[in-house]
């Protein structure tokens, strides 16, 4: 029989039971770094022997009143790119991962510091000494240039959340966009424009960094094609023949790029103007221009996101390598107004070059 409202276990009859103040129960159940190890084990194993479980209504209570105070500083996070200097990728989805990251750790008093993991003389046994030395215990890791990328630190002394799934070792929690739906929507959307013979041409290196997500929604579309409707995959570093070869003999009405943009591709390889008929479209908007529709991979958003689950962790203090790494997925949106989306993201991009406080 459920217990009477009196017999229930009260936050007042965890502490008791662990011998404690209200306040340090409180932050025993939420695992605060201010809690020594064995007062949070203590408190914990209270709360279980008497199955105490935190009311959701006072719990939304206490976030309220928490977050409706002015923010004050807690700590400094560090948000890693695999770059030599700040010019290397303000012209990328990098620039949004970042600026997601910094304006939600700032909601939360929280600041954003900067490390370029290329940096002339800088080594990873080196950053990890500075980061600590620095009292740096969240990391946020940005997009890395290469797939399979290794990162080496001593990872017991922080909690790390991936943006994309280019950081391949070690195995961390993860913000990424949803790839094998954008590419979905991306096929169906130019399907009920009228498009019958759509065509890819993918960087099989940048879809090696997304898990090959591209190429597989990519067959799966084509899969419930007609035969004659499934045109072949261009990869990239085909050389000049091959691409105009490939644009005869496949006659596509419409192209999307993934990890790279046709036009520009068909224009350096020949020469000549990108055909005009066809329609592009890019699964990084970032990488296109106006000639193209395609697909925001909302990396403001990842960013944003990312830095919510590091704070979290942090709060937790849920340091070190996961034993089950969770990936969260991020929507997309599609843009086919590629001007109206340049400009917002260009005063994103100014604010960078103005904001960003790079490590030396």
């Amino acid at each position: 029989m459920p217990s009477a409202p009196d017999d229930r276990a009260t936050l007042v009859k965890v502490a008791r039971e662990a011998g404690v103040s209200l306040a340090t129960a409180s932050m025993g159940l939420r695992n605060h770094p201010r809690i020594s190890l064995q007062t949070r084990k203590r408190v914990q194993v209270a709360a279980k022997k008497l199955g105490y479980k935190p009311d959701p209504q006072i719990s939304r209570l206490m976030w309220h009143l928490r977050n409706s105070k002015t923010v004050k500083y807690q700590e400094t996070l560090a948000f890693l790119s695999d770059n030599a200097q700040l010019a290397g990728w303000v012209s990328y989805s990098q620039a949004d991962y970042y600026l997601g990251a910094a304006d939600r750790a700032g909601e939360l008093g929280y600041r954003m510091e900067v490390f370029h993991l290329r940096a002339p003389g800088l080594t990873q046994a080196g950053l990890g000494r500075t980061l600590r030395n620095c009292g740096i215990r969240g990391l946020i890791t940005s997009a890395f240039r290469d797939p399979g990328a290794t990162l080496s630190l001593d990872w017991q002394h922080f909690a790390t959340v991936a943006c994309g799934y280019s950081l391949a070792n070690p195995e961390v929690d993860r913000v990424t966009t949803d790839y094998y739906r954008a590419m979905l929507e991306a096929t169906e959307t130019l399907a009920r424009s009228g498009c019958k013979r759509i065509g890819l041409c993918l960087s099989v290196s940048d879809d090696t960094k997304v898990l090959h997500l591209w190429q597989s929604a990519f067959l799966y579309f084509q899969h419930r094609l007609p035969q004659k409707s499934r045109l072949p995959i261009y990869e990239l570093s085909s050389g000049e023949n091959n691409i105009r070869a490939w644009l005869r003999a496949s006659r596509p009405d419409a192209v999307i790029s993934a990890g790279c943009d046709f036009p520009r591709e068909y224009e350096q390889a020949t020469g000549l103007r990108a055909p005009q008929g066809v329609r592009y479209c890019n699964m990084n908007i970032h990488h296109a221009d106006a000639r193209s529709c395609g697909i925001d991979q909302a990396s403001y958003l990842v960013g944003r996101h990312a830095c919510s689950h590091l704070v979290a962790l942090l709060t937790r203090n849920e340091l070190g390598l996961p034993e089950h790494p969770q990936t969260t997925l991020t929507e997309f949106r599609w843009i086919d107004d590629w001007n109206g989306w340049h400009a917002g993201w260009l005063k994103r991009n100014t604010r960078l070059q103005s904001g960003v406080r790079a490590a030396r």
